[in-house]
């Protein structure tokens, strides 16, 4: 694929020798004959995907509730930010205050990992400010707050949150904001939704109406050039104890494993690990409480079906970037409930 200069123009027709000819331009001028790709901030991830999420790809990011999609996601959005580039966040789920608070105690981690303000001290200060003055003086009074603060306006509009509506937040709309965004920022941004199944599709059955959804999705990945990362509910039934979820457990999965390049799914170490691995040392229940496993379940330029895991620190709202591939046996369901 071709460097862009604009966006991909859909249905034109391109002569062999004539794309050999715009490769050969781009080259020349020093430019990369490739997709673009943006690092998700993750070492172990991003060595799977051989580098980051690429330009034109559909991502699914699927899990259980309350098992840090969002965190992971935003987590993500942060890094790509960090590193230079720009995001653009589709949040139908929170609004953008909650984000905002979540971004002061990672930014602040992320800066110093030793003791600084969590999330729900920055909710606490924000709340609870009556005579501080100023927000300097409310993220002043935490540990790392004031810190936290510079990095994020250093960002200033590169980082961008759209508080979406699953009534009237549509495709169309979410294809005119990416190029808003793209226009005034100057570069293409990477794009995180949550979720997809919040998008509103004129469609009567939910199927339908997810298959739409992600075909959109990916249309705007490669018209647009970026990489969208797509947040995805499951089905009712996956949510039941001691179940760990696959890609076929997302709501459409049919149409969305079809659509997507990259599938990732989060769940509990705790809940995923064998049995071996608890009942002969019980101190591993408590330390297994504190990781996720991010699985590869789907990776079209590279390897696919590999867990990795990543330490949490909900209490910041993120995930330790440090990971690895797990060396314990993985179980689809739990046959040891603690």
């Amino acid at each position: 694929m071709v460097t862009p200069t604009g966006p991909r123009d859909a249905g034109t027709l391109r002569p062999l020798d004539a794309l050999l000819n715009e490769t050969d331009d781009v080259l020349r001028r020093g430019l990369p004959a490739g997709a673009r790709v943006w690092s998700t901030g993750f070492p172990a991830l991003d060595t799977l995907l051989t580098g980051g999420f690429r330009s034109g790809e559909l991502v699914l990011l699927g899990g259980p509730a309350g098992h840090g999609k969002t965190t992971l996601g935003v987590q993500m959005a942060r890094n790509v930010v960090a590193a230079g580039g720009s995001a653009l966040v589709f949040s139908y789920e929170h609004d953008s205050h909650t984000l905002l608070e979540r971004l002061i105690s990672m930014e602040a981690a992320e800066g110093d990992p030793g003791e600084v303000a969590g999330v729900i001290d920055v909710r606490l200060a924000l709340e609870n400010a009556v005579d501080a003055g100023s927000l300097d003086g409310v993220l002043g009074s935490l540990s790392g707050g004031a810190r936290a603060q510079a990095a994020l306006v250093g960002y200033g509009d590169r980082l961008q949150i759209h508080e979406s509506s699953g009534a009237t937040t549509t495709l169309e709309q979410v294809w005119a904001t990416v190029d808003r965004v793209t226009k005034a920022t100057g570069q293409a941004p990477f794009v995180l939704l949550d979720y997809i199944q919040k998008l509103p599709v004129d469609r009567a059955e939910e199927s339908d109406r997810i298959t739409a959804a992600a075909e959109g999705l990916k249309d705007l990945a490669l018209s647009a050039r970026v990489p969208v990362l797509a947040i995805s509910a499951a089905d009712k039934a996956a949510h039941a104890a001691g179940h760990r979820m696959r890609t076929h457990d997302l709501r459409g999965s049919s149409a969305l494993a079809y659509e997507a390049d990259v599938v990732l799914i989060v769940n509990d170490k705790v809940d995923v690990v064998s049995r071996e691995h608890l009942v002969y040392d019980l101190g591993n229940i408590q330390r297994f409480r504190g990781w996720s496993v991010v699985s590869v379940e789907k990776n079209r330029h590279g390897k696919a079906h590999v867990e990795l895991e990543f330490a949490k620190d909900f209490e910041h709202g993120r995930f330790h970037t440090a990971g690895q591939e797990i060396a314990e046996r993985l179980i689809d369901d739990r046959v040891f409930v603690s």
